[in-house]
């Protein structure tokens, strides 16, 4: 019988109903799965349950809860046999999107007790795991003044309001790292190092990015101003603004910014400023995904059924 903790963010933009939340968890306890929930109540309590799960030999970790819960939750769960999957209630449900995971919440919980088990990378940014990405400069910029306020009001739309104004504003830096060991120096207006594909569910940006190949996808935009935004937006559109001049696009396995002051944000959420490391952490992370998923995010194959983990 598999075991799950089911962890549900109450102050999610989206967090489910009572009533729609039962309904979801009664098709996992029909299939035979045994099911405890526990709510977060502050800061930080959704990495502290999903950690003393995982030490308690859970199977798998479902949050109910965006991508800053996501966030939390893998930093509990990281390098453990314990599994996690998702039941959409955020922002923008960046992980939920890419792993295929329907929005309602019955059908995603049959997404997951149907589901397969994959073994996929994680980021990280000093000692703190990403599942999407990680960013230093512009977005990093933003991410601290969307509240949670204008976040309800308007979704994922908010970054791109307050990102508008901020954008013009914002100088490139030169700064100083090294890529993979070697001197990489740029001038940097936006970076991002990313392990997924979607940014904030509005684009692709690093659009080659494979979640378990043991890299990282890095991509550096030079220069600001309403005329490189413009253009290099029109070649996102087409899948070729790594062509750009202005755009530096490579895979890497470790980052290392030396440069002091250069804000930086993971999966969404404010994080502090560099000096800073980033580094992939190679197969860290057991994902449940809906059997039927085909997506270039994933080039190995699942390691099995999401009920197996439970007769090991």
């Amino acid at each position: 019988m598999p075991r799950c903790v089911v962890i549900r963010n109450p102050a999610s933009r989206r967090a489910l109903s009572e009533e729609r939340l039962q309904a979801a968890l009664d098709h996992a306890r029909a299939a035979g799965w045994h099911v405890e929930r526990v709510e977060t109540d502050y800061q930080h309590h959704g990495m502290e349950i999903a950690r003393a799960a995982a030490a308690a030999g859970v199977d798998v970790v479902v949050v109910n809860g965006g991508d800053g819960t996501i966030n939390e939750v893998i930093q509990g769960i990281a390098h453990t046999d314990t599994a996690l999957a998702v039941l959409p209630g955020g922002t923008a449900n960046v992980w939920a999107n890419e792993a295929g995971i329907h929005k309602d919440p019955s059908d995603a919980m049959l997404d997951i007790v149907r589901g397969v088990r994959r073994r996929i990378d994680l980021g990280r940014a000093g000692e703190r795991y990403f599942l999407l990405m990680a960013g230093v400069g512009l977005d990093a910029e933003i991410v601290p003044r969307v509240g949670a306020r204008m976040k309800r009001l308007l979704g994922a739309a908010s970054y791109v309001v307050s990102g508008a104004f901020i954008a013009l504003r914002t100088k490139p830096r030169q700064v100083a790292m090294r890529i993979d060991g070697a001197a990489a120096d740029a001038s940097v207006y936006w970076m991002l190092i990313s392990n997924t594909r979607s940014y904030g569910g509005l684009a692709e940006i690093t659009y080659r990015a494979v979640a378990d190949d043991g890299l990282l996808d890095v991509e550096v935009m030079h220069r600001g101003g309403v005329f490189h935004l413009l253009a290099d937006g029109v070649r996102l559109l087409f899948h070729r603004h790594d062509r750009s001049p202005n755009v530096e696009y490579r895979h890497a396995r470790t980052v290392e910014i030396a440069t002091a002051g250069l804000p930086v944000q993971v999966d969404g959420e404010f994080l502090g400023a560099t000096p800073m490391r980033f580094e992939v952490a190679p197969a860290a992370l057991t994902v449940i995904v809906p059997p039927s998923l085909r997506s270039a995010l994933f080039q190995q194959p699942a390691i099995g059924p999401v009920d197996a983990a439970a007769r090991e």
